[in-house]
């Protein structure tokens, strides 16, 4: 059987700064590191302040983050313009990532930094 390879798609043509950046986080460069965990500038294009805000509401709803963290993350989003629609969508679309017993276990948290009871909800039906 011949060996099967991925479609072609288009390749991933990075600028030297930024190919450098992914060499040196993957050899654990201690600079490069820290300056990534600190949110230090660096040679990688910059997100925009929603994109990075949804993002890091992704991150925390995926790490089990309590309410508290979802909520920080839920604010920084909501003053970059993210709707709650929005919100929920992260959740949805990290879903396939997270897996029924991870996702169903976000949702208390995500519905908390909200605002939103999910028990109120009940309680009318």
């Amino acid at each position: 059987m011949p060996h099967e390879h991925a479609p072609a798609g288009p390749s991933w043509h990075p600028s030297p700064p930024v190919t450098e950046l992914l060499r040196r986080l993957s050899l654990n460069d201690e600079r490069a590191v820290r300056d990534a965990l600190s949110g230090a500038p660096t040679s990688a294009p910059k997100l925009d302040r929603r994109a990075e805000a949804l993002v890091q509401l992704a991150v925390a709803l995926a790490c089990a983050a309590p309410a508290a963290t979802c909520r920080v993350a839920v604010e920084r989003a909501r003053r970059a313009r993210a709707t709650d629609d929005e919100l929920v969508s992260v959740l949805v679309s990290i879903a396939p990532a997270l897996g029924a017993a991870r996702l169903v276990a976000a949702v208390p948290a995500l519905a908390l930094a909200i605002d939103y009871d999910i028990e109120a909800d009940e309680d009318e039906s």
